[in-house]
């Protein structure tokens, strides 16, 4: 089993950052034909946005992995082990509980969008797609943040 969670962990990576390669590419080739040969392409700016969303939800599941989001720890850091230990397990367990509730209510969203059949403008994608990264990984974060919060009170119980 550690063998699937370190692929699934290289790929997570993979993923982010040929997408934001990818993401650099076409913007980088949309200013060229902007500036230099005026003309635009009518599929970026929307494109972008759908990437950068993906971007943002994946990076940000990878972000609660390693523990690089920002916290406001002045009480955290005044506090000893076991207490400190404590608060982080309350603190992951709320923030599980708020990726849980974001995860069903964007998901409810996409299921419409689904059943709805509704496709976008120019890229002409059906919209569902460009909802489902927001469920998806508001699970993995609820799920990493969950990890988290039993590995400080596996802590907190030595």
């Amino acid at each position: 089993m550690p063998g699937f969670f370190r692929f699934v962990n290289l790929l997570e990576k993979q993923i982010l950052v040929w997408t934001i390669i990818g993401l650099a590419i076409v913007g980088f080739i949309q200013v060229f034909f902007r500036y230099l040969l005026n003309y635009s392409f009518t599929w970026y700016e929307e494109l972008s946005r759908y990437l950068g969303v993906f971007v943002t939800f994946l990076g940000s599941g990878l972000g609660v992995k390693y523990g690089l989001h920002f916290s406001m720890d002045a009480v955290s850091k005044r506090l000893s082990l076991p207490y400190k230990n404590w608060l982080d397990t309350f603190s992951n367990l709320v923030c599980t509980v708020f990726f849980l509730i974001v995860t069903y209510y964007s998901w409810k969203v996409t299921y419409k969008a689904y059943g709805f059949g509704t496709t976008s403008a120019a890229v002409e994608m059906p919209m569902w797609l460009a909802y489902l990264p927001i469920p998806l990984f508001s699970l993995v974060m609820a799920l990493r943040h969950l990890a988290a919060a039993f590995a400080e009170a596996k802590g907190a119980l030595k």
